[in-house]
């Protein structure tokens, strides 16, 4: 039996694979494209993407890779969670992908009510627009359920249910939950919320808290269930899971620690882990695009006056600002930019402006407190009892990766030393070491997390 285990994360803007070297521990290739899928919507709230040209991409990624090695014993699969499309009996997409972006859970219905808004009062949980259970309850009202739908799922479950041949998706819990309208503590779906809705339950799909194998490819791949983008980034850069605090800082942002109990939070959703357990996950919509922002913000300055413009040289020069060598008070940012995803109406704020700190240096240093302030103050919302013992803490994401000054500023708020893991592709690699652990070749997640590495010294 082969021992190369491919990864397959498919995101908003990439598409990202993994071929994993389950025995020697090593990475043997990883290809990241653009996600060439976009559609324009006919409404300006539509985020819209082509499932079958994602399909494609994916399948050229495989195809290569199929050619090339001939020891590939599984394949896992990651990828934008809460985003719906809608297939056939056959498994075929009737509609397009409407991703997590998609903004028609935000529009009011005739009762001046969001479709957000009305799940979250019939569930007791939050709902935010873009999730699965959102978008269908928006769709279903406005007859936009396309006729002959058999079921809704993700873009990974469509996309793994079609390289093997199979009809219906078979959605695992840690996907399911991220459409909303689901039992956490059951694992199910709430059928009776979509009963009280008028909501037709035949077109939930199944799910399940295991992850065998859907099928095999024409090449006799096994793939198996997919499992949210989210706790994939978590296996994958994660090595004690117990103990971790895991801050990961892309376009947005998010902390992530694991609780082995279910439990309820304000501003925290709890997701379900593979194999047992929950995230607890605090989730910000403006993380690295705060710090993006900003920097378009002082390019344009400088153009306004005539200066010289290097771009290349924007990041290095913001990085190098060091809040300690700063004289007078800080500046103090609010970087919800783009809101939360329970107020999307919600906008950031400057404070604390004065004749000595309304400088270049001070707002660049304040930008990057105010993401580090948003994504800790959803860990200090955990009980003491859930921050007991978490000694380590991890950083992934680009955001995080090629900012050493953010790094720092995430160390000196929690008190503890960020690793770096050496593998930049986390969504990636969990899903590959998911696929390890489901096909046998590691006896458990564990297992396979020991293959995890970091740049960082001392983590080993």
């Amino acid at each position: 039996m082969g021992k190369k285990l491919v990864g397959l994360d498919i995101g908003t803007t990439t598409i990202s694979a993994l071929l994993l070297d389950a025995a020697a521990g090593e990475v043997v290739d990883v290809v990241t494209v653009r996600n060439n899928a976009s559609l324009k919507g006919a409404a300006a709230w539509e985020a819209l993407q082509s499932p079958d040209v994602i399909l494609d991409q994916v399948g050229q990624i495989l195809d290569a890779w199929f050619v090339k090695h001939r020891d590939i014993a599984g394949i896992g699969i990651t990828g934008q969670m809460h985003g719906i499309l809608y297939v056939d009996r056959e498994g075929r997409a009737l509609s397009p992908l409407m991703t997590w972006q998609d903004g028609r859970g935000d529009l009011p219905t005739d009762n001046g009510i969001t479709c957000a808004a009305s799940l979250a009062a019939v569930t007791g949980r939050q709902a935010a627009t873009g999730m699965g259970c959102v978008t269908h309850l928006y769709n279903a009202h406005h007859g936009l359920v396309p006729f002959g739908a058999a079921s809704f799922c993700s873009i990974m479950d469509f996309v793994a249910m079609r390289l093997v041949g199979r009809r219906r998706p078979l959605v695992d819990a840690t996907n399911a939950a991220g459409f909303g309208a689901f039992d956490l503590e059951r694992l199910r779906f709430m059928t009776e919320v979509f009963d009280s809705l008028g909501l037709d339950t035949d077109l939930l799909p199944e799910v399940t808290t295991t992850y065998p194998a859907l099928g095999e490819t024409r090449t006799g791949c096994p793939v198996f269930v997919p499992l949210g983008d989210n706790q994939a980034s978590f296996l994958g850069s994660v090595r004690d899971v117990g103990r971790t605090v895991l801050v990961n800082v892309g376009t947005g942002g998010q902390v992530s620690v694991f609780q082995p109990d279910c439990a309820h939070y304000a501003s925290l959703d709890t997701r379900p882990f593979p194999f047992g357990g929950y995230l607890a996950v605090g989730a910000s919509l403006c993380g690295g695009r705060a710090y993006a922002q900003l920097q378009r913000f002082l390019s344009g300055v400088l153009r306004l006056f005539g200066g010289e413009h290097r771009p290349e040289a924007d990041w290095d020069i913001m990085n190098a600002v060091d809040p300690a060598k700063l004289s007078g008070e800080p500046l103090i940012a609010d970087t919800r930019f783009a809101g939360t995803r329970i107020d999307p109406a919600l906008r950031g704020t400057l404070t604390s402006i004065g004749l000595d700190n309304f400088t270049p240096e001070h707002l660049i240093a304040a930008v990057r407190s105010g993401i580090v302030s948003e994504l800790a103050a959803f860990y200090e919302e955990l009980p003491v009892e859930g921050r007991k013992g978490k000694g380590l803490l991890v950083g992934s994401g680009n955001g995080l990766r090629l900012n050493a000054a953010l790094r720092a500023a995430f160390e000196q708020r929690l008190g503890l030393k960020m690793l770096v893991p050496s593998f930049q592709e986390e969504a990636s690699f969990g899903a590959a070491l998911l696929a390890g652990t489901a096909s046998g070749i590691f006896a458990s997640l564990g297992d396979g997390s020991a293959l995890i590495r970091f740049d960082k010294t001392g983590a080993d």
